[in-house]
């Protein structure tokens, strides 16, 4: 869960506060295991990016780089 927030605050550029509380929000939406998503950020399968807007700015990907 460590390495997948440290993943996620650099590719959505938040703190890693802000995402675990991205990671943590996008399981319950998912409505799957904390630990399984965090398992899919590592593995790179799911991905989140930075957002201006007010979305959370998820990026589910299939595992392809530069999608």
């Amino acid at each position: 869960m460590h390495q997948a927030s440290g993943m996620i605050s650099v590719q959505a550029g938040v703190s890693l506060a802000e995402a675990l509380m991205r990671l943590r929000a996008y399981s319950y939406q998912q409505g799957r295991p904390l630990l399984e998503v965090a398992d899919d950020v590592v593995a790179r399968r799911v991905r989140f990016r930075h957002d201006d807007g007010d979305e959370p700015g998820f990026v589910a990907g299939g595992g392809t780089e530069g999608s």
